[in-house]
């Protein structure tokens, strides 16, 4: 086994540096809540996992995680029969040049599902991106991000941050899917890794950027042109650093009845001023 892959090994346990402590969120416990970057910054990406408990499938549900200026929030239920310590991430930095936030809103009906987009202007790339709940308010609105991440269309010539949420609350719901998009930053790249989830399976791992590169989004999609409902479950998706390098974790559990590929993606890039990430423990 590889230096390399050992490191990526290590990033699935933790991260980042373990805080002191954690408070949990209890068994069938939810929360919906942000995390803030520092007075002049702006949350390029962000996400939440579990900390301090190892690596295995904690059976958390992401519902919601998306930007909103100096800001990421994050719903997510956890449907263990144990409390889990839960780290909430945004990564943060001076806005880069062409920065914008992109919505598009869709209506996902009761038991619904909608996988749709963020759309980048021409020339400029997605660093991040996800869906929340918009103009409901603030509660448990029972939505769940099935898959996210980088994606482009025509031939590659626009980018967009693509996302799947499904509904299984007994209203409608109407739902924003974010782009955070900017012109490329240096070393920009997008790191793809496929693997496998047998249907009913479970998987937590990692893409990881090259050696000196950070980690601005991240995500899990599956790959197939069909666009169906492919019952998969984000449970964690979280950015982090592993001995020099960014890398992206994703958890997700595949409900349906047919094994998929899953493509990890990690979006790198060499430096971006005032790049950090900023860890919230609840």
């Amino acid at each position: 086994m590889t230096r390399r892959v050992l490191a990526l090994a290590a990033a699935l346990a933790v991260l980042l540096p373990a805080a002191p402590a954690y408070a949990a969120v209890a068994p069938g416990g939810f929360v919906r809540t942000t995390v803030a970057c520092p007075a002049g910054k702006v949350a390029i990406a962000g996400g939440t996992q579990v900390l301090g408990e190892g690596s295995h499938d904690f059976r958390t549900v992401l519902q919601e995680s998306s930007p909103s200026g100096s800001l990421w929030l994050i719903a997510l239920r956890n449907n263990d029969a144990a409390a889990h310590s839960i780290g909430l991430f945004a990564v943060c930095a001076t806005a880069p040049a062409g920065y914008e936030v992109v919505r598009r809103d869709a209506v996902v009906p009761a038991g619904g599902f909608v996988r749709t987009y963020g759309l980048c202007p021409s020339g400029k790339v997605a660093l991040g991106g996800g869906a929340q709940v918009v103009g409901e308010g603030t509660r448990d609105f029972r939505t769940v991000i099935q898959e996210t991440g980088p994606d482009s269309a025509l031939g590659g010539s626009l980018k967009l941050w693509r996302s799947a949420v499904g509904n299984n609350d007994t209203v409608a719901h109407n739902v924003g899917f974010y782009a955070v998009c900017a012109n490329a930053p240096t070393g920009y790249e997008i790191v793809r890794r496929d693997l496998t989830i047998a249907a009913g399976g479970f998987l937590r791992a990692v893409a990881g950027c090259p050696s000196g590169k950070l980690v601005f989004g991240g995500g899990g999609q599956i790959i197939d042109s069909s666009g169906a409902n492919f019952r998969t479950v984000t449970q964690e998706s979280a950015p982090g650093e592993a001995t020099g390098a960014g890398v992206f974790l994703t958890a997700m559990r595949n409900n349906g009845a047919a094994s998929r590929t899953l493509a990890l993606y990690a979006v790198c890039g060499t430096s971006s001023s005032g790049y950090q990430i900023v860890q919230r423990s609840l």
